[in-house]
């Protein structure tokens, strides 16, 4: 036994001594000639947009309008948007940049010649389609991107240009008048409108789709858009009105008003000198809905009127009512349609830029239809046409009545586009419309 095992530790002992001897060998064989460093450099490239500063202009059409639209920018937009990008990572913050054109398209224009100025390519502005058709040219040629959250002109209804709209064009609001009109019993009307490129765009188009229902346009009253005086304009309403009451009835014979803020404050007020008319029902379009100097400075005329207007309606989510909710207690004003669509316009942007990892507008102008597309919002699908404006939906149909002693906006109707049809809220409006 003991001898097996002797035998047994010289084997091994061999083995080893061998094992050593072929390990020694490949090691000098293997073993590099001189000593060499291998030196690899990688590169982490920063995030473009990482820590960055995103430039965003934004030009209010009116006094008015910059008052509500200000603190919900700065308040409640920018803030969300911000939040955002810091959820993402990016670190980077949203700034904007805001202005006011003073109801002039010259001064629109002045404003987006100074954002080029500064670096900001990409605004929201446009509010009226005058000021949109005024900019674009420059807009175009100077690689900027314009978008509008309540410019409705057909004129703008442009295929390859710089300009998205987030609203229907007004091929969509014009049935959807005439139906209002015609629904509520109107056989006749006379129409008082602004001598510009939106009042035109509408009428254009209501003035064939309005007979085509049996209704009359028995005069058209076009007014110079820098006029303040509006007395001889209603003079020749009376006198027209009053033909038209005589061969139709007072309840199938109205107004329809296609006119913004500051002129139908003024309208409304000398209305209340010409009996015929201001005895009348009033309708209007998105120019006249929802106006906080309409209820503040002409009250009682507007609640005696009624003025029932168009307006895109939302569709209402969980999304919606949040932002209503916020941007009511922010404003003391409801949420309009064009007020949710400029919360959707940062939307597209923040995430085209995130996206595209650019502002470049060559970048980013290619990514504004399909990045709308895929976004539900809070005015609803953001679906763009191939022009890069809103796909069409209903219409809400809004008023002016009186609450508790108070004049107070009222939503008495809504337009299904679907079927082309107007449902009249009896309980809101307080009588049941005289009908077709």
């Amino acid at each position: 036994m003991r001898t097996l095992e002797r035998n047994a530790l010289v084997l091994s002992v061999v083995l080893l001594i061998v094992g050593l001897g072929i390990g020694a060998g490949l090691g000098y064989t293997m073993a590099p000639t001189k000593t060499e460093t291998i030196t690899q450099t990688v590169t982490v490239e920063k995030i473009p947009l990482k820590d960055s500063e995103i430039k965003i202009g934004y030009i209010a059409s009116s006094t008015s309008g910059l008052e509500t639209s200000k603190p919900y920018i700065e308040e409640i937009v920018v803030p969300d948007h911000n939040a955002l990008l810091q959820k993402l990572g990016y670190n980077a913050k949203i700034r904007v940049f805001i202005d006011n054109a003073n109801e002039q398209s010259a001064i629109h224009l002045e404003k987006v010649q100074a954002f080029k100025a500064q670096g900001i390519n990409i605004f929201l502005g446009g509010g009226w389609s005058s000021m949109a058709s005024a900019a674009l040219p420059y807009v175009n040629q100077n690689n900027m991107l314009m978008w509008s959250s309540s410019s409705t002109s057909p004129l703008l209804r442009i295929k390859d240009d710089n300009l998205f709209r987030m609203c229907p064009d007004d091929t969509v609001q014009a049935p959807a008048i005439a139906e209002m009109l015609w629904s509520f019993g109107i056989k006749a009307i006379v129409l008082i409108q602004r001598g510009d490129a939106w009042a035109d765009g509408i009428y254009n188009i209501l003035e064939k789709e309005y007979p085509a229902k049996g209704g009359v346009i028995i005069e058209r009253i076009r007014y110079a858009t820098d006029v303040t005086e509006y007395s001889s304009y209603l003079q020749t309403a009376e006198t027209k009105a009053k033909d038209a009451v005589a061969q139709y009835g007072a309840d199938h014979v109205g107004i329809e008003l296609i006119a913004f803020e500051t002129d139908s404050v003024t309208i409304l007020t000398q209305a209340k000198d010409y009996p015929t008319i201001y005895n009348l029902k009033w309708f209007g379009s998105d120019g006249t809905t929802l106006l906080r100097r309409l209820v503040n400075e002409a009250p009682e005329q507007a609640a005696h009127v009624g003025l029932y207007s168009t307006l895109a309606s939302p569709a209402e989510s969980p999304k919606y009512k949040e932002i209503w909710d916020r941007y009511q207690a922010l404003v003391k004003l409801p949420l309009s349609y064009y007020s949710a669509c400029e919360y959707d316009i940062f939307t597209v942007l923040t995430n085209s830029i995130t996206m595209a990892q650019s502002t470049d507008v060559k970048t980013i102008l290619p990514l504004q239809i399909p990045t709308a597309y895929n976004l539900w919002g809070v005015s609803g699908w953001c679906r763009l046409n191939e022009s890069g404006d809103r796909a069409a939906g209903n219409y809400d149909i809004w008023g002016y009545g009186v609450e508790n002693g108070q004049t107070v906006f009222t939503k008495p109707g809504l337009y299904d586009g679907t079927s082309g049809k107007v449902t009249w809220y009896t309980s809101i409006l307080g009588f049941t419309p005289p009908g077709p």
